[in-house]
């Protein structure tokens, strides 16, 4: 049986899904399409380049962009690539 947990949050004009499961973890931003998982590579990565990202885990992640939508009232996509990446 398949057994997750998913939660959304809207800040500004952005949705935030976030969701857990026995095999990882994701975060979606929406509109943007934006996502940050840990599923099938090995490590936790943003799409669509896979790069490799300096948090651990879901709560650490999910703070960096919860952060990042409240300073700019918004997405910067190449700030918030900044604030996460190694």
């Amino acid at each position: 049986m398949k057994e997750d947990n998913q939660n959304l949050i809207q800040l500004f004009d952005k949705f935030i899904y976030f969701k857990e499961s026995f095999n990882g973890w994701s975060i979606v931003i929406m509109p943007d399409k934006i996502l940050i998982d840990n599923f099938h590579h090995g490590y936790i990565h943003l799409h669509p380049e896979r790069l490799e990202i300096k948090t651990k885990t879901l709560n650490d992640s999910f703070l960096i962009i919860w952060e990042h939508i409240n300073k700019y009232e918004g997405v910067k996509l190449e700030q918030l690539k900044k604030d996460l990446i190694k």
